[in-house]
């Protein structure tokens, strides 16, 4: 197979005040920033230049040097091999929960927040979440607070702490944070799943709704609890329950279908389920931030 080319970028490719006009990428072809992102400032473009970005060569392009994805050689101009906490996150990132906790808050906040890119060994870019303190303090106040990321990207859930190293208002407003010395990462079958306890009621295959009780939850299927009989396994429902994330309710209903079942007739039946692969993406984002914001809460 042939390797992905790239060109490596001069200060001139990157203006300060205008948006990339294609993605750049470190040489490994792991995703600096994406195409879009501003560069809004002398300080910004200086981190991102410190990086060696490239770019993806276009068919055919001569005059300026091409080089093949992940291939030293004497002119290589990338940095020396350092060990990278992160070096499994390019643009695969599902999800970014930041925990923080301002002077003026009793508790700690949970706010899911959009992964833009990093600068390997230097910095993760995200979006600023709203702060809701009014014009007169923005994330440009709290520059050099410490925080927690979790990020969940391939089948990993990444956590690390970090501090706000800068706050870049434009395009919208986003976050330099620092880059970690250190990060534990969990499995993704055992992170993605949260013990719950939502009411929920079941839609039948003959419209005939039945109570229940949502006991784990998790981007791709739940556990639920009921003294009714659902059906056998491959038996197609409907469950539909309200989720409460960052003081809103939501109501979420989903086309599901049995996958397992546990307990006795006399008792209380334990149905595994699994979520209909044509779920709305925006039903599967509402699953998927409920199950971070209470990992975050962990």
């Amino acid at each position: 197979m042939t390797k992905q080319q790239y060109v490596y970028l001069s200060g001139q490719d990157l203006p300060v005040g205008a948006p990339l006009p294609w993605s750049i990428y470190l040489r490994s072809g792991e995703l600096l920033a994406p195409a879009g992102f501003m560069v809004t400032d002398a300080v910004v473009h200086e981190r991102l230049m410190s990086a060696m970005p490239v770019r993806a060569a276009r068919e055919g392009e001569t005059g300026r040097q091409v080089v093949d994805a992940e291939t030293s050689s004497a002119d290589d101009k990338g940095p020396a091999q350092t060990h990278d906490p992160l070096k499994y996150l390019k643009h695969n990132a599902e999800g970014v929960i930041l925990t923080f906790k301002l002077p003026s808050d009793y508790e700690p906040r949970n706010v899911p927040v959009e992964f833009y890119g990093r600068i390997p060994l230097q910095s993760v870019i995200v979006s600023a979440p709203a702060l809701g303190l009014g014009t007169a303090q923005t994330w440009q106040t709290f520059e050099g607070i410490g925080l927690t990321v979790q990020v969940i990207f391939g089948r990993s859930l990444c956590m690390f702490k970090t501090t706000v190293m800068r706050y870049a208002p434009l395009p919208s407003g986003h976050l330099f944070l620092r880059y970690p010395t250190d990060a534990v990462t969990k499995s993704f079958r055992q992170a993605l799943r949260v013990d719950a306890q939502i009411p929920a009621s079941i839609t039948m295959q003959d419209n005939y709704t039945v109570p229940a009780v949502i006991t784990n939850l998790s981007g791709s299927g739940c556990a639920v609890a009921t003294g009714f009989i659902l059906g056998q396994p491959g038996t197609r429902l409907k469950v539909s329950f309200r989720l409460k994330m960052s003081d809103k309710a939501r109501v979420v209903s989903v086309p599901c279908v049995i996958r397992s079942i546990k307990g006795k007739l006399s008792q209380q039946m334990r149905y595994g389920i699994e979520f209909d692969e044509q779920v709305d993406e925006a039903v599967l984002l509402t699953l998927k931030s409920f199950v971070y914001e209470h990992l975050a809460e962990r």
